[in-house]
């Protein structure tokens, strides 16, 4: 399912109760800041325990998902923004933070970066002729200090994760052959229906379904770059029917794989 909003700051607390986000993604980029508790953070093919400090970013068109089924009591801050935020002087910035989706920055610098939070909180409740300028300005400036005051965050996984992010990983990997979910099975030694049972649990999205949206993200790439035809993408992004590739591309991008093409013609 694909979340589109305008570039806004959001803040949400629960208490006692277990959340799961659905699967989703934007066409905006998103920042998650824990301020209290934990969760768990599925962000494309990797699996995230996110906790109290910890910032995410999650770039724009990536498949995302949380689940505090271990706190039940957290509180979050999520701030969305488009690529016009990311100026020419901001690229390097853009290129660090979708290295490292998971953000620990060094404890003395928090109060600064929560304070900006507020800030860009602040100015979203104002309604005057400066509000979007002084929001832009803080994002910006929010983002630069992540990457300056970061530092590499190392965590350790459980048998499951780590048997469900290699499954992920494996299909990012190899998009372009033959993978289903017997072919699946046979690779990582597992029956169909645990293999099936386990990546859902574990994801919250089917298995194929995980397949389609890997293949679609790497066929809007290539119909950017706008130099191989509706059947070469296809062949390459692994599907042997154009015409079912785009049925699939249309339902997960709400229009049809010509018609996103011809954006990046005009």
């Amino acid at each position: 399912m694909i979340l589109v909003s305008d570039r806004t700051i959001s803040r949400n607390a629960i208490s006692n109760k277990r959340v799961i986000c659905r699967v989703h993604y934007h066409e905006e980029h998103e920042l998650y800041y824990m301020l209290k508790g934990k969760t768990t953070y599925y962000i494309g093919d990797e699996i995230y325990h996110i906790e109290e400090g910890n910032f995410a970013f999650i770039p724009k068109g990536i498949l995302h998902k949380t689940d505090n089924e271990n706190c039940l009591t957290n509180e979050r801050i999520l701030v969305s923004f488009g690529d016009d935020i990311f100026t020419d002087e901001l690229q390097s910035v853009k290129e660090e933070l979708c290295k490292c989706r998971l953000i620990s920055i060094t404890e003395s610098q928090l109060p600064r970066l929560e304070a900006l939070l507020l800030q860009i909180e602040a100015e979203s409740n104002r309604d005057d002729s400066y509000k979007d300028i002084m929001t832009d300005l803080y994002i910006k400036e929010l983002l630069t200090q992540i990457c300056r005051y970061k530092y590499e965050h190392k965590q350790v996984l459980s048998g499951s994760d780590k048997t469900i992010h290699m499954i992920s990983k494996f299909i990012s990997a190899n998009f372009r052959q033959e993978l289903s979910l017997k072919t699946l099975s046979k690779i990582f030694a597992m029956s169909e229906s645990h293999l099936s049972r386990k990546f859902k649990a574990s994801t919250g999205i089917g298995l194929n379904e995980y397949i389609n949206y890997v293949r679609i993200t790497n066929a809007e790439k290539l119909l950017q770059e706008n130099e191989l035809s509706i059947t070469e993408i296809a062949e390459q992004c692994g599907y042997n029917d154009s015409n079912y590739f785009s049925t699939v591309f249309k339902r997960v991008k709400g229009m049809t794989p010509q018609k996103y093409g011809k954006h990046f013609r005009i």
